[in-house]
């Protein structure tokens, strides 16, 4: 089984066997190159590993519709009306799943780890961007038209009003993905190329490191407490490149759950770090295919 997770610097391409992965590569992520070259480039590094897949999975940080043309990818721009799924399909000649890449990691989340637990629970993707998946009653959901999940873009009363990839200001994205914990850090006179130097300066005891994720956890929690009113889930899972730094973005999220949840119970849910690792989007890509085709 053949899964592709089309990330914002990197794109990772697996084989996939029982929910693990046997072997793998990954090309960057060249946004020089047009949609079309880039794809090509995807489907010459699958068939290194499979020269005749059966089927591929592939997961994307974006939305796309139920033909599998990409509605938009706000962190790699171009491929807003991009029909993915039969571009892939006619290079390859096997049939082709595209599905957001939250819902790929709930999938993997659901089938292999914490969703063997809690049947009633949401995903987050801490990484460039904030991605999201949603299971309920055991069942990972895409929504109406593919956007269930898209939790980065949820809009936060926050003093400062960013401005976001998608368009709007105020999204969750723009202060806890990547890009918005290096600004902060730089405002406190910090300097990072990427979040671990933030991490390592709040490991540190430095205090521009812990006031860029107490920040976070802050956030992270209105967020949280709006979705915890809507659905009361059973756990939040969280994964992607920021979440091995949870520990450190934890205490502040936690306690502010405590501060704006409406309801006591609500603060309480548990907040788990998937030990799926960076494996999960890709694992979850490779079972899109069975998954959505067992629903139709």
């Amino acid at each position: 089984m053949i899964g592709v997770d089309f990330g914002g610097t990197r794109i990772k391409i697996a084989n996939v066997e029982d929910g693990q992965v046997v072997d793998s590569c990954s090309i960057p992520t060249d946004k020089t190159k047009e949609p079309i070259a880039l794809l090509q480039d995807i489907a010459d590094a699958i068939r290194e590993l499979d020269p005749q897949p059966e089927s591929v999975g592939f997961a994307i940080p974006g939305e796309v519709d139920p033909t599998g043309r990409c509605w938009r990818l706000p962190n790699v721009p171009g491929f807003e009306g991009v029909p993915m799924r039969s571009e892939l399909s006619s290079i390859l000649g096997c049939p082709v799943s595209v599905e957001n890449d939250g819902t790929a990691a709930a999938l993997a989340e659901f089938r292999f780890g914490h969703g063997q637990n809690y049947p009633n629970f949401l995903i987050l993707t801490l990484g460039t961007g904030i991605g999201g998946g949603v299971v309920l009653d055991g069942i990972p959901r895409r929504g109406a038209n593919g956007f269930a999940g898209e939790l980065g873009h949820i809009a936060i009363h926050h003093p400062d009003s960013w401005p976001c990839v998608c368009g709007q200001t105020g999204c969750l994205e723009t202060y806890i993905g990547t890009a918005g914990l290096k600004r902060k850090f730089e405002e406190l006179g910090g300097k990072a190329s990427e979040v671990r130097d933030i991490a390592d300066s709040a490991r540190a005891g430095e205090a521009a490191g812990l006031a860029v994720f107490e920040m976070m956890g802050e956030v992270l929690a209105l967020g949280l407490c709006s979705l915890q009113n809507i659905l009361d889930v059973d756990a939040f899972v969280f994964t992607g490149g920021i979440s091995p730094a949870f520990d450190l973005i934890e205490p502040s999220c936690r306690k502010a759950l405590h501060e704006k949840s409406f309801a006591k119970p609500l603060a309480e849910v548990p907040l788990l770090v998937s030990e799926l690792g960076d494996s999960a989007g890709v694992v979850g890509a490779a079972y899109l295919p069975s998954q959505f085709a067992a629903e139709a």
